[in-house]
């Protein structure tokens, strides 16, 4: 998976609003301008849609069957995974307690009817702005500002949901952890400029040996760690393998003073172990490393149930 900025996908806008010919009108409206719409008949169906959708800003009708606008705005903001929506609300009354009770409660906007589309559309691009920036604000705490992937905080986050993915779907996970050897020596002859450099460069075979699925991260000083979903154990040593060649394999340095490295990986998967906790593969992985370092270092090991390992030495190359 690249973790390089791409194309931003279009906003998605849930309408909430229980007079069937407005929320369809409303839709169409904010569907010719470019955003996903999904629709709600009122507060409850809203909350089962926020649920299931990935749903940027709300525009909700305060005065809706079953539950108000006001209390839905206290369910979405009492959720700690739906804080970013941006909510506008849309009333018909004209007192101001109203329309401060929606903002004290935690509306970003409010619309009162009757509304031009187009003041509609203005107050829904100022919407959209806030949240791009605020999802600029938080790919940047995700991502590493030397290698330009994935951080370990990023990499948390996603195996967290990937495994409780695969546990649902009964599909495959695996997890790799790759060490450059004898890091400290490269940066104390090549300099810090040199380390740098190699961390770059492998953070572009990672991008080139794995597939958009796949999640590379970089965890911390010289190790990297990878997620691949739908992936069992013989698939996830083919793909350590083709990227522990490919690095072993690359000249690093200037074309005047370049140099090889080597790498050790370790590999966990839930095709080979029942784990009940992504922490748990993830420390399997770990130990496979350390046995990998602990064992002439330049080679993949995987750490099964019983503690025994599995050496899959690399070819020696010339």
């Amino acid at each position: 998976m690249n973790s390089e900025t791409s194309v931003p996908l279009p906003l998605t806008i849930l309408v909430i609003e229980d007079h069937p010919d407005q929320r369809d009108l409303l839709a169409i409206v904010l569907q010719r301008e470019g955003y996903k719409v999904v629709t709600a008949a009122n507060g409850l169906e809203a909350l089962e849609k926020l649920e299931t959708e990935n749903i940027q800003i709300a525009l909700s009708d305060i005065m809706m069957p079953k539950m108000d606008g006001f209390e839905l705005i206290k369910r979405i903001r009492s959720n700690p995974a739906l804080k970013s929506i941006y909510l506008i609300l849309i009333t018909a009354r004209i007192q101001e307690g109203d329309r401060v009770r929606g903002l004290d409660l935690g509306a970003d906007d409010y619309i009162t009817k009757p509304f031009s589309f187009s003041e509609l559309l203005a107050r829904v691009r100022v919407g959209s702005r806030v949240v791009q920036y605020q999802q600029h604000l938080e790919y940047q705490t995700l991502v590493d500002s030397l290698t330009g992937l994935y951080n370990r905080r990023a990499f948390e986050r996603k195996v967290h949901e990937e495994f409780e993915r695969s546990k649902r779907y009964h599909s495959p996970l695996s997890l790799l952890i790759l060490d450059i050897d004898n890091f400290k020596s490269i940066n104390d002859t090549y300099g810090h400029h040199g380390g740098d450099a190699a961390l770059v460069k492998i953070s572009e075979i990672f991008r080139e040996k794995t597939r958009q699925s796949d999640f590379p991260a970089r965890y911390g000083g010289e190790e990297f760690v990878l997620i691949l979903p739908e992936t069992d154990e013989e698939n996830a040593l083919l793909v350590a393998g083709k990227i522990h060649d490919a690095i072993r394999s690359c000249a690093f340095g200037t074309s005047t003073r370049s140099f090889t490295l080597t790498v050790s990986v370790g590999v966990s998967s839930s095709s080979a172990r029942h784990y009940s906790d992504w922490r748990e593969m993830l420390n399997d992985a770990d130990r496979a490393l350390y046995l990998a370092k602990n064992t002439g270092k330049d080679r993949i090991e995987i750490w099964d149930a019983e503690k025994k390992t599995s050496q899959i030495q690399p070819s020696v190359h010339p």
